[in-house]
């Protein structure tokens, strides 16, 4: 692709496939819907902001790839109803969706207010059932299809100062499963990919140094992941190569949780716990 590293898979692995991909106007989500488009298939892009979206459609027109930009918000399902028409009159299918669009904030567990606890489940959990959901009642149960849940490898660790994030993901985790056992039947598979710490535009949110991102980031291969790693993994996940793969739990991290967990509160400043008027996640 123009301006990007060349696919690692064949340029026609994913032809014939339209992809939903949420969450893609930056980081993991735009790396995943770059790295697709690079792999044949057609992309649909989600997200709450248009114009980010705008800018990953255009990269993946420039590299001679086909996008078709739809605002919205996983929150909705009024939101997600209307992105689903748009597609089917677009495209007439869908067969992968990645549910990549979450968010969180750093607070200690005492300080979490139960509206903030409930807007970061909305997000993470509640959102991405809904695209599922959503997904299936008007393409999957009929055509089959891939679903590629993005988590964290907190929903198998501990994670302090992100109580609310890690039950969601563990949430998701479980609602995985679940629905890969009840949903073999239609031909849809579904699986989770947990990144460690990754590099992208989401690390500069957070309330934290760069020098200390290297005591966070414990990967045994010395380095922090790249959006790229996981948009791979996802790839595979999602097209022809993992069709026999479903209800798995893969872990992305470079072997960080072989130290099994992380005390976010070590790398910040104590005052940013103090968040007990916060109420929304982030989710792009």
């Amino acid at each position: 692709m123009s301006g990007q590293k060349p696919p690692r898979y064949a340029p026609d692995l994913m032809a014939g496939q339209v992809a939903l991909v949420t969450g893609s106007g930056s980081g993991m989500g735009r790396a995943t819907a770059l790295e697709m488009a690079a792999c044949g298939a057609r992309l649909a892009l989600f997200a709450r902001r248009e114009e980010p979206l705008e800018e990953t459609a255009e990269m993946i027109r420039a590299a001679g790839g086909e996008a078709f930009v739809v605002p919205g918000d996983t929150r909705y399902e009024d939101s997600i109803e209307v992105a689903m028409g748009r597609i089917k009159e677009h495209y007439g299918q869908l067969d992968v969706l990645v549910n990549n669009a979450g968010g969180q904030y750093i607070a200690s567990a005492r300080d979490i207010t139960n509206k903030g606890f409930e807007a970061v489940i909305r997000n993470n959990l509640i959102g991405s059932w809904q695209m599922t959901r959503a997904a299936a009642d008007h393409f999957m149960y009929d055509n089959g299809g891939s679903v590629v849940f993005v988590t964290a490898i907190s929903a198998r660790t501990a994670l302090t100062g992100f109580t609310h994030t890690v039950a969601a993901r563990a949430g998701v985790t479980g609602m995985m499963k679940t629905l890969a056992a009840e949903w073999g039947e239609y031909g849809i598979r579904l699986n989770c990919v947990a990144p460690g710490t990754i590099k992208t535009e989401a690390l500069g949110r957070y309330p934290i140094q760069p020098e200390q991102w290297k005591k966070l980031n414990r990967s045994v291969l010395n380095r922090m992941g790249m959006a790229e790693d996981i948009a791979g993994t996802i790839i595979f996940l999602a097209s022809k190569l993992g069709n026999f793969v479903t209800g798995e739990d893969i872990y992305i991290d470079g072997g960080e949780t072989l130290h099994m967990g992380h005390d976010a509160r070590d790398m910040i400043n104590p005052d940013m716990f103090d968040n007990r008027e916060r109420g929304d996640g982030k989710n792009e």
